[in-house]
């Protein structure tokens, strides 16, 4: 009794966290604080722990937590603790939800279990963004020009992020419709359900476009290129997957000229890469242009080991300086990739860390057919390259709690 108690407090801050994570972040803190009181209270780690190096999958659970190991020993070398404290304290989910997952009896983990959770996280997407439109629609009647538009619809969240949770939300949905398609009569969606998921996936299509991100956009037609070619190669729907495709990149060159703004930023960025007109028309390219240039320099002088967890902010704003980058020392920005975030913190050990705890998942889940978590980990690779993701709560949390939910769900033989 007493067990079950805890597993479903367990389940029902795994659900909170999926839900509140795209609509209000400020709360997720809070579920984790209960989601660790109830890990310590149920004391299941007494008989696991002893496990650890016996039991395979939760060995490489724990695993994960690896990461931020090294940015704990990063510390050995840093001037700036302060910094280095708080930037620990964003990265904390990197080690909370590995050790619990690991330590946890979760055998009662299903796919029935990943469904609700995942409906769950589509009701979050959806909430968030009425929370967002209706944010903009009181901006847009005091007189906000763009208020539907880009960070100004996106308020609360950096618009790269919230675009890959919706992303995200595509994926799932897409990949149910694929699965349930090829089963027989009377395990196919009803159509309710069907309706639904065909709702979301155009409300989510729309947001995106109008959340402006250059990385979404390109994560969005890459889920659909992927869903079509699972369509054509594997479930031998040809006609089915070579039709879906087409139609899907005309509403994509539809929504380019009905949404002018994100197609301004589109046209800037591929210009701005070509070099073809002055950087300042796409200025938030150029600027990562810059940054990331100033970050190679950085790499180059402390390839082997770093920084040091605390003092990569401050030598990164004293480069800018050196370097003449005002944006980026006005705005005291990161990276804006994690890759070299992390090559610049934890030199050689953090890069490859890195590198490993998001191929080797990708490879794995490839292999096992196990689509979403394959999507999941595909989306967190591809954004990280313009975002340093692990440097804010809304993408550590996001990043560490489904990577570690879909890894164990998938090798979910955890019994004490």
């Amino acid at each position: 009794m007493r067990k079950q108690i805890h597993q479903k407090i367990f389940w029902y801050c795994c659900l909170g966290i999926a839900f509140m994570l795209p609509v209000w972040g400020k709360l997720v803190p809070t579920l984790i604080v209960i989601f660790i009181l109830n890990w310590l209270v149920s004391a299941d780690y007494i008989h696991t722990i002893p496990t650890l190096f016996s039991n395979k999958n939760r060995r490489h659970t724990l695993l994960f937590s690896g990461l931020y190991i090294l940015y704990l020993l990063g510390l050995c070398y840093t001037s700036d603790f302060i910094y280095a404290r708080f930037d620990l304290e964003v990265k904390l989910s990197l080690l909370i939800f590995p050790l619990i997952f690991s330590t946890a009896d979760i055998g009662f983990l299903n796919s029935k279990h990943i469904r609700l959770l995942m409906h769950v996280y589509l009701a979050g997407c959806l909430v968030g963004s009425l929370l967002l439109l209706g944010h903009a629609f009181t901006l847009w009647r005091e007189g906000v020009p763009g208020a539907f538009y880009y960070m100004k619809l996106s308020w609360y969240f950096h618009s790269a992020y919230f675009a890959m949770y919706l992303n995200f939300a595509m994926a799932f949905i897409i990949i149910e419709l694929i699965a349930r398609f090829s089963l027989r009569h009377s395990t196919r969606l009803s159509p309710r359900v069907f309706i639904t998921y065909f709702f979301l996936l155009s409300w989510f299509f729309v947001f995106i476009f109008l959340l402006s991100s250059k990385m979404g956009l390109i994560c969005m037609v890459l889920i659909a290129v992927l869903g079509a070619a699972e369509l054509i190669f594997r479930r031998k729907k040809t006609f089915l997957g070579i039709g879906l495709i087409i139609v899907f990149l005309m509403f994509v060159r539809a929504g380019l000229h009905v949404f002018s703004g994100t197609s301004d930023r589109v046209m800037q960025t591929t210009e701005a890469l070509t070099g073809s007109v002055p950087q300042k028309t796409s200025r938030s390219t150029s600027d990562r242009l810059d940054i990331w240039k100033v970050s190679l320099e950085i790499i180059k002088s402390n390839v082997w080991i770093g920084v040091g967890t605390g003092d990569v902010k401050d030598v990164l704003i004293d480069k800018y300086k050196e370097t003449g980058v005002e944006e980026a020392l006005e705005l005291k920005l990161n990276a804006h990739n994690q890759y070299l975030q992390t090559f610049v913190t934890l030199g050689i050990p953090g890069i490859t860390t890195l590198l490993l705890m998001l191929i080797l998942p990708l490879f794995s889940a490839f292999r096992k057919r196990n689509y979403l978590y394959f999507s999941f980990i595909l989306l967190f690779l591809l954004n990280i390259m313009v975002e340093s993701m692990f440097e804010t709560q809304a993408g550590v949390v996001w990043y560490a709690f489904f990577n570690i939910i879909l890894f164990s769900s998938g090798s979910n033989r955890f019994t004490v």
